[in-house]
């Protein structure tokens, strides 16, 4: 399974103005744990083919969620 282009099948086919798809939810629509897809979501991050949403954990940055390409990632409160 190359989660990437699963993921990346899941962003493109997200409605415009949809809330992000969370890693848990991905995670979960693939049957693998979070720990597993993290690296997946970070390498479509740094490829920009992905937005990622960071969210503060304990004043740490941590991915919590993607969108597509192109679309500004919203603050933490909307999420």
């Amino acid at each position: 399974m190359n989660l990437d282009n699963h993921i990346l099948q899941v962003l493109n086919t997200a409605a415009a103005g949809a809330r992000p798809v969370t890693i848990g939810d991905l995670a979960r629509q693939f049957g693998v744990s979070a720990a597993l897809l993290l690296p997946a979501a970070r390498r479509l991050v740094d490829s920009g083919q992905a937005t990622g949403v960071m969210v503060d954990v304990h004043g740490v940055p941590t991915l919590r969620a993607l969108l597509r390409p192109g679309v500004s990632a919203p603050t933490a409160d909307t999420i």
